[in-house]
């Protein structure tokens, strides 16, 4: 009997961690079956628990002076009482998911009980927006196995989150609130917030902290805020792009490569250069040793440039004329620019850059190879059509594409706060 009883509790224990357990580990840790960040340069905002009455609207304003669109997570009962708000957050070019009908954690849901719900709360979303909502989230990230089968069988993707500041709780002091998130904000994190629910008058808080959240995440961590969005991309795909992504960090923090504003194409540090001399109307104007500015591609902004490979080069020639003048900026208001006189970089991409008045330079030291390698491999990484992108033609020997200081501000103007020359 003591060995029957023994083989019961463990098979309850078994389908505890069955139901329960393993669907939230998929979801929150190993992020199987979910979306828990973006694969873009930005940082997204998301709401919870809305639409009220009370606070979306004002947070509407917020956004709306912010330039910034987010997505909102509403709970299908309050949909169907203020429809009228969910039709501004759609008409202010906002994205709504599913909240589940009702505010309840899944744990506390039967299988059938479960579907049931989830299919009212996309009906509802639906019969105002005229659209079933592709993304949901379950309330408080709660999960089990019939939610997981049920998101399956509908194709829905359930939208976690890696960055909240516990503004639910009252207690929360909106600096601290903005603090907390612009603290663990990288390139792709979505953010939790919330437009309602949790301690009465904690919306307040959340409202009261999204000026400066947008401020220091953009100035601070130098990120854009961009919409909700995954690209089609496989698994493997994903899992190299990450691993190529650590790696793009840890280089960039050892040989100090820093961004130059939020929405820049290209990031600045400063090297020894190596040679040859670089001539300039049979001036020398850098020579072996010298401190020059070397400048790197933002490579994971060309994930914003779109999926069509034949606009692709257009819109990235756009970016970078966009870029230029933060450039500008960023070099004649920093001190330690401001004795460098060139700038340059070493790359495949140097058909075309003389317009931008650049001069290119066969680059003669040993590993130019391995660059052009390497260079070859971020394309297929960060590129829209990934490994069916043709870089045949581009070769395998890098160039060095260069420009003094002088031409530089002489072609994108100099800024009136500029320090030297």
């Amino acid at each position: 009997m003591t060995t029957a009883l023994l083989y019961i509790f463990l098979f309850l224990i078994l389908i505890i961690c069955i139901y329960f357990l393993l669907p939230e580990l998929f979801l929150h840790f190993f992020g199987i079956g979910s979306c828990k960040r973006q694969y873009s340069p930005g940082v997204c905002f998301t709401f919870d628990d809305g639409p009220d009455p009370r606070y979306t609207p004002r947070l509407l304003e917020i956004l709306a002076r912010q330039n910034t669109k987010a997505c909102f997570f509403l709970v299908g009962e309050k949909a169907e009482k203020y429809p009228d708000i969910v039709r501004q957050i759609i008409d202010q070019g906002h994205l709504v998911g599913c909240h589940n009908y009702i505010h309840r954690h899944a744990w506390l849901l039967s299988p059938w009980t479960t579907c049931k719900l989830w299919n009212k709360g996309i009906e509802s979303i639906k019969n105002i927006t005229g659209k079933e909502p592709e993304y949901i989230r379950p309330p408080w990230g709660g999960c089990t196995l019939s939610l997981y089968i049920w998101s399956l069988r509908k194709q829905k993707k359930i939208v976690v989150w890696n960055a909240h500041g516990f503004d639910w709780q009252a207690k929360r002091h909106p600096h601290r609130i903005a603090d907390r998130i612009v603290k663990r904000v990288q390139e792709g994190t979505i953010v939790l917030l919330h437009d309602s629910g949790g301690d009465p008058g904690a919306p307040e808080n959340t409202l009261a902290c999204l000026d400066e959240l947008c401020t220091r995440i953009r100035n601070d961590r130098k990120l854009p805020i961009v919409p909700l969005s995954f690209p089609d991309w496989s698994w493997q795909r994903k899992l190299i792009f990450r691993i190529w992504e650590k790696w793009e960090h840890l280089y960039a923090k050892i040989h100090h490569i820093k961004r130059i504003d939020d929405n820049n194409l290209f990031r600045l540090c400063l090297t020894r250069y190596k040679g040859p001399d670089l001539i300039e109307e049979d001036k020398v104007v850098a020579t072996k040793g010298d401190l020059v500015g070397e400048i790197h591609f933002d490579n994971i902004r060309f994930q914003t440039v779109g999926t069509d490979s034949q606009k692709t080069s257009i819109r990235a020639i756009k970016l970078a004329r966009r870029s230029f003048p933060g450039l500008i900026n960023y070099i004649s208001t920093h001190p330690e620019h401001q004795n460098i006189k060139v700038y340059l970089g070493v790359t495949l991409i140097n058909r075309g850059v003389e317009p931008f008045g650049f001069n290119v330079q066969e680059y003669p030291n040993r590993g130019g190879r391995l660059i052009g390698w390497l260079q070859k491999i971020i394309m297929q990484i960060y590129h829209p059509s990934g490994k069916r992108r043709n870089t045949e033609s581009l070769g395998y020997k890098p160039k060095i594409v260069w420009i003094t200081k002088k031409a530089l501000l002489e072609k994108y103007g100099k800024p009136n706060d500029k320090i030297g020359n």
